[in-house]
């Protein structure tokens, strides 16, 4: 006799199946910003946050994706800035690496700018903000004219975007 099949492996099975196309469709547009590139050298620690952080986003899960993008960027930028010498901003957190980066020539400009929105919109998620904060989903979405939820995909977008910029344009020793 065949064993009975748990009723949350039928309700996993049909949400996978509604979901793929929407997967899908993620797989398609990481693969325009984020082309296949064999051995990527770094750190495992940084290699694991990179990788979940695209996961995440596949899955739809863009809070954790721009966490774990944030997260990268923090890990990539800081070993840079620790190498060219400033080891105590690489210690005080992912905006004075930023800072630093930016002020020493370490990244253009723009990439900073890049960086520092994903820190922006990470902040509200991994720091308590007050309702009214500026940069929390909800006041942005409000000043937007959007939802909530209609922000993260961008965001999640334009965390994936800056993370393998950082991680392409300056390649830390390691």
């Amino acid at each position: 006799m065949k064993a009975k099949r748990p009723k949350y492996e039928a309700s996993l099975e049909r949400h996978d199946k509604a979901e793929l196309p929407h997967r899908a469709s993620r797989v398609r547009w990481l693969s325009t910003v984020m082309p296949q590139h064999r051995g990527y050298m770094m750190p495992l620690d940084s290699h694991l946050v990179f990788t979940e952080a695209k996961d995440c986003f596949i899955y739809g899960q863009y809070v954790a994706a721009i966490v774990l993008a944030a997260s990268f960027i923090e890990h990539w930028l800081g070993s840079i800035v620790s190498q060219a010498g400033f080891e105590k901003e690489q210690r005080k957190g992912l905006a004075a690496i930023i800072k630093c980066a930016r002020e020493n020539g370490i990244l253009p400009s723009t990439l900073c700018d890049r960086a520092d929105h994903v820190r922006r919109n990470r902040n509200p998620f991994v720091h308590l903000k007050s309702f009214d904060h500026p940069d929390t989903v909800v006041q942005r979405a409000v000043t937007e004219g959007s939802t909530p939820f209609e922000m993260l995909e961008p965001d999640a977008k334009n965390a994936m975007i800056a993370m393998y910029s950082v991680a392409m344009y300056a390649k830390p020793q390691i």
